[in-house]
């Protein structure tokens, strides 16, 4: 299940080192490997150097060089998203930020055509119905409902594939090969959907995130940079009204669900935690959010907040300027 072939032992009644073979000591494998073996073993070793002495490792050293483990563990040395992303590099490469592109690239295209292409023609078609129903003044919110459904459906067709994707972007000792081979045994054990897990915390994140966005988007669009852009009525003018839309709706849209996003990402990211863990008692989304709230304050809730605005602000700019600029030249 791993690729460490030694992990340091956190009980006080073991002796140094153990592998995962050793049967009587299992429980404490399993826990290991989940609080402790995703961090590269590179870093243990490091830290425990400066506290065992080359002849043998004293009582008190011991303890040291498990705190200085513990704290790397915690991540209490990275403190922002661009030392976050220093520390990866130097630890793991610099190859390492890109980890999951592959699926995020074949996800990208038919999640990309089921949701603009849905939402198109379910806002038009729905601000015909109201029109033609004496409606036409609630015509503005017909963006709202039509992004939720358009989300619903574009997330739930590639639910399998970004399961993969947060796999393998969540641990250093999960290439592609191995998050399959774990994959594979879940369907296995527990049937073909365990590849849709974490798809309510997704859709809870994402079906309000677009209902935000493309309603923010139609509002920005028409009160802020239509008439800031109103003197460039070409090809210009049109794009740069698009971009800043999509990219200030996408801001606001991802702070207000960021707390979605995190509690899936702990959903998605569980798994062969024994029974004391707290991610095997906290499956809903609710007891997820609630948790959070009880360990690590509020502020638990807003975790990655920074690279998700970082992420989330230009691609949406860029997404819905592209489709603009393609119904342009094609229409």
């Amino acid at each position: 299940r791993t690729s460490a072939a030694l992990c340091m032992c956190i009980d006080n009644d073991k002796n140094g080192f153990f592998t995962s073979s050793n049967n009587k000591i299992s429980e404490t494998w399993k826990r290991v490997y989940n609080e402790v073996v995703a961090v590269p073993r590179s870093i243990f070793e490091r830290s425990l150097a400066s506290a065992v002495e080359k002849s043998h490792i004293s009582a008190g050293a011991a303890a040291a060089s498990r705190s200085a483990a513990a704290d790397v563990a915690r991540g209490s040395v990275i403190n922002g998203t661009i030392a976050g992303m220093r520390h990866i590099a130097r630890t793991e490469g610099i190859s390492t930020l890109w980890r999951g592109l592959s699926p995020t690239l074949v996800a990208s295209g038919p999640s990309t055509v089921i949701y603009f292409v849905g939402y198109d023609y379910m806002r038009q078609w729905m601000g015909r119905k109201m029109r033609q129903g004496g409606w036409g003044a609630y015509e503005k919110y017909a963006s709202l409902l039509a992004g939720c459904m358009a989300r619903t459906a574009a997330v739930t067709a590639i639910s399998p594939i970004e399961l993969v994707r947060t796999r393998m972007q969540s641990s250093a000792t999960h290439d592609f090969g191995t998050v399959m081979r774990g994959i594979t045994r879940e369907v296995q054990a527990a049937g073909i959907g365990s590849l849709w897990r974490g798809l309510v915390p997704t859709l809870w994140r994402d079906v309000p995130f677009s209902a935000i966005y493309w309603f923010g988007y139609e509002r920005w669009r028409e009160i802020v940079y239509g008439p800031l852009f109103s003197e460039r009525d070409d090809m210009f003018g049109r794009l740069a009204i698009a971009f800043c839309s999509g990219a200030s709706s996408g801001i606001v849209a991802a702070t207000l669900t960021t707390p979605f996003d995190v509690a899936k990402t702990r959903r998605q990211i569980e798994q062969h935690a024994d029974s004391r863990s707290h991610v095997q008692q906290h499956r809903r989304l609710p007891q997820i959010v609630r948790h959070i709230v009880a360990t690590e304050g509020l502020g638990g809730l807003f975790a990655g907040l920074a690279p998700r605005l970082m992420k989330v602000a230009p691609s949406c700019a860029i997404m819905i300027s592209s489709y603009e600029l393609g119904k342009m030249i094609l229409t």
